[in-house]
């Protein structure tokens, strides 16, 4: 999420439009100041939290995309701002997040949230139901995915997915959706074989709660691959040809 609160505010001045600090901290104080939530947040991002990380300033600058010198000049406005300790050693520093860095982190997330949500739109896609060639069953039991999908989507995916034969005017919707920000879990490699990532969009059908998922590595146009937490054929009594449609969060 905290990938996503960094993209949106860089295409637009939100804090700027705050008015108030929801904590206990002085919310004006911070007002204007994204380049500093934006280090903030790419701290947390690469593991820094209040226990204290290594972090080298190398790293962070190429985070950052800036030079040495403004990662190290930003450092030092947070820690003068009490967002953040650090503690230098002969290989590197040891930073960690306080309490108020972690709070003002909280707050950003919770004010962006409040504005995004409602700019959620939902997408329908038609089509009918085919029978796969197994694919599904096979990607969706490896349990790297599994375990990705558990956290990212809040149920255990059943080891298999429903795949829909989109209707013409859906087809093209389904290319959009792969160009529109979403979900996404990592690949793997196993012995056999190497697994990509996949995208996927929060999705309903008939009221129950799904997912598309989208591979990243080469798929079929015209089929749509759904996952959830159940056996959609069995819950919804679906057979092939059933017209079905899909409401896509995105």
């Amino acid at each position: 999420m905290l990938g996503g609160i960094v993209s949106f505010f860089r295409h637009f001045t939100i804090l700027r439009k705050f008015k108030r600090w929801e904590g206990s901290l002085d919310w004006g104080k911070y007002l204007g100041e994204t380049i500093l939530i934006e280090t903030i947040t790419k701290l947390f991002k690469n593991g820094v939290r209040r226990g204290g990380t290594r972090i080298s300033l190398n790293v962070l600058a190429r985070r950052l995309k800036t030079s040495r010198q403004t990662a190290a000049r930003r450092l030092a406005e947070l820690e003068k701002k009490g967002l953040i300790e650090r503690r230098l050693e002969t290989r590197g520093q040891i930073v960690r997040i306080t309490p108020e860095g972690l709070a003002l982190l909280r707050t950003f997330h919770r004010e962006l949230t409040s504005i995004i949500k409602p700019i959620q739109r939902t997408i329908k896609l038609s089509g009918k139901v085919v029978t796969g060639i197994g694919e599904g069953k096979y990607y969706m039991s490896q349990l790297p995915y599994i375990k990705q999908f558990e956290k990212e989507i809040g149920f255990t995916p059943y080891p298999g997915t429903l795949d829909i034969k989109l209707e013409e005017d859906s087809v093209g919707i389904k290319e959009m959706l792969h160009r529109l920000p979403s979900g996404e879990v990592q690949g793997f490699e196993t012995k056999e074989r190497v697994f990509g990532k996949v995208k996927f969009f929060p999705a309903k059908i008939k009221n129950v709660k799904a997912a598309v998922v989208l591979p990243l590595r080469g798929h079929h146009t015209d089929i749509l691959e759904i996952i959830a937490a159940h056996n959609l054929r069995n819950t919804l009594k679906l057979k092939d040809g059933d017209l079905v449609q899909v409401e896509v969060e995105a």
